[in-house]
């Protein structure tokens, strides 16, 4: 039986045909989403479900994980000639569902792609290519294809305003050489679905472009604990080496073009002594002043803007962690704070960290670039 491709499946097959392969073959090795990916998951989820209200009229098909039985609904409300969102439709072995397909005159409609991003990637183009290619083969005409994306520059004040928040974007024409592309990617795609062998696909790049691979944990325990990949900011000259056979970081050739941090990591691997820098470590001590205060914030950058005079992807920060130590030999003590309810946290966090802080020490964060921002 020739395999129906979805439009998913087709984006794994572009990004690694052995990821492909194991989504047929051997589905249940693929591990599930972790909790921060099914988060993501739903955002996007409740940014579509939001795209949809300015389509007015518009009907849903109800989600199914028997193909058919959202296609024949599509099919019955093709005629009625109103806003459909998550239109199902199949030609060949391929099928896709669209996000919204939009009535425009002469019989033809606006396919829009709703995306939480903030800008158009490069991802999105054979996502809506292939779209495009099973409408218009199953006899859907289409006028133009659409990315709707987040404006980051909106700024909420009062309801949410779903013409501000979003953007649409023409891709009409960027999109029609990657068309012409599906149709051979499709039969590529089927013979590697049906072969008894599973591809041997080296690890590089793409085991994280587009997206972080869910194999990458499997196709890359090969690797040693001390590998070359763990070079600060070093992942390009991680796969140069490869190429060499080059795995441990202690087995890095004399001669490699490496960064300060770098050099020092490949140091220790090879002589096994921990590296020790004194002098700053010193030199940043003597900048203290007691009494200290250790700060931590987690944030919250929801793409729906939750508050007013916030904007989408803005760090909010809802809860810290404050350790004090006002002099040398003290005991730390320890206060923390976590916001309650849906109301704005922020007045009320600037408030208890002024009744903490004092007027003067010194402020200490891990990550301080972000804890300042």
């Amino acid at each position: 039986m020739t395999p129906v491709i979805s439009k998913s499946k087709y984006l794994s097959g572009l990004q690694c045909h052995k990821l492909l392969w194991y989504h047929y073959n051997r589905p249940d090795e693929i591990p599930t989403p972790d909790e921060g990916t099914k988060a993501i998951f739903d955002a996007g989820h409740e940014v579509g479900k939001l795209a949809q209200s300015l389509f007015l009229g518009g009907i849903a098909i109800k989600w199914d994980r028997d193909a058919e039985k959202m296609i024949e609904p599509t099919k019955k409300l093709l005629v009625e000639r109103k806003p459909i969102f998550e239109a199902a439709v199949k030609y060949g072995n391929a099928y896709s569902i669209a996000d919204i397909l939009a009535p425009v005159d002469n019989n033809s409609w606006d396919l829009i792609e709703v995306k939480s991003s903030t800008s158009l990637k490069d991802i999105n183009l054979p996502d809506v290519a292939i779209q495009s290619y099973v409408c218009q083969n199953s006899g859907i005409k289409l006028n133009k294809l659409f990315l709707m994306h987040i404006n980051n520059q909106y700024v909420r004040h009062g309801d949410i305003e779903p013409e501000k928040l979003f953007t649409k974007e023409d891709i009409t024409a960027q999109t029609q050489e990657l068309l012409l592309q599906v149709e051979p990617n499709l039969e590529k795609m089927v013979k590697i679905i049906q072969s008894a062998e599973c591809p041997a696909i080296k690890i590089g790049p793409h085991c994280s472009n587009p997206y972080e691979c869910p194999l990458t944990e499997m196709c890359w325990s090969f690797l040693p604990e001390k590998n070359i990949f763990s070079l600060y900011r070093g992942k390009t000259l991680g796969f140069e080496l490869l190429q060499q056979k080059v795995q441990k970081l202690a087995d890095i050739p004399p001669g490699t073009i490496l960064s300060s941090s770098q050099s020092i990591q490949v140091k220790c691997a090879k002589t096994n002594k921990p590296h020790i820098d004194k002098k700053g470590i010193a030199n940043f001590l003597s900048t203290l002043q007691y009494p200290l205060y250790f700060l931590d914030f987690e944030t919250v950058a929801p793409a729906i803007p939750f508050y007013n005079g916030t904007r989408p992807y803005q760090n909010i920060p809802f809860q810290f962690s404050l350790h004090i130590l006002e002099k040398e030999g003290a005991k730390q003590e320890h206060h923390s704070f976590l916001a309650e309810g849906k109301a704005d946290p922020r007045l009320e966090i600037l408030i208890e960290l002024k009744s903490l802080l004092g007027n003067g020490g010194s402020i200490i964060a891990y990550n301080a670039g972000f804890e300042t921002g």
